[in-house]
């Protein structure tokens, strides 16, 4: 199944809530996030992102700020991917979808990805890319993005793995060790930009 709750569900929440401080927030946050889905500038999703955090206590329950800052950074680099990359025709791009890791004696089990580039077969992305998207990037996480990348690739051994994140919160060596088995690592931030790179990769790894 796709994403079922995206970011713009929870500025609709806001824009709805019966205090009104929430929903000038809201308004607030729909606004920036219509600018940034039409622009796709960093800068613009930047900006987004950082409403969101200086208003963690008026947005509330930290799983709901938790997954409303995820969900927004799994759509912008989704929204990227499909205006800026050339996606062959026997390819389709993916959402929050799960992709089979696991196939034994009638038993499967299938991993969600946040973004994935592939064909879809008996409800399971075959990929050929995915995505792992991270607004904050420490050690817990990349722990969880390398395992991810390592079971999925016990039965697709072909497929990319790429992981993007906004802000480095983690020792750097590690970072680099990781690129051992990560097929590419890009930061979107605002004093390292490197989603050129990110997309000339992609477009690399298509061709």
């Amino acid at each position: 199944m796709p994403r079922k709750k995206k970011a713009i569900d929870y500025i609709n929440e806001l824009c709805s809530s019966e205090i009104a401080e929430k929903r000038s927030l809201g308004n607030k946050l729909k606004a920036q996030y219509n600018k940034w889905i039409e622009s796709l500038a960093l800068q613009d999703f930047l900006f987004f992102n950082e409403i969101i955090q200086k208003n963690k206590a008026e947005i509330g329950a930290a799983q709901f700020f938790g997954k409303f800052r995820a969900y927004a950074f799994e759509e912008y680099v989704y929204r990227l991917l499909q205006s800026k990359i050339r996606i062959p025709e026997s390819l389709r791009l993916f959402w929050g979808e799960k992709c089979l890791a696991w196939q034994k004696d009638g038993e499967e089990y299938a991993m969600e990805f946040d973004v994935a580039i592939g064909k879809k077969t008996n409800n399971f992305v075959e990929p050929v890319i995915v995505f792992d998207a991270k607004v904050e990037l420490d050690s817990v996480r990349l722990k969880t993005a390398l395992a991810s990348f390592a079971i999925l690739k016990q039965r697709n051994p072909k497929t990319r793995c790429v992981l993007v994140y906004v802000t480095k919160e983690i020792d750097s060596a590690f970072l680099e060790l990781a690129g051992c088995w990560i097929d590419g690592i890009f930061q979107f931030g605002p004093e390292n930009d490197e989603s050129k790179g990110f997309l000339r990769q992609v477009s690399e790894f298509l061709s």
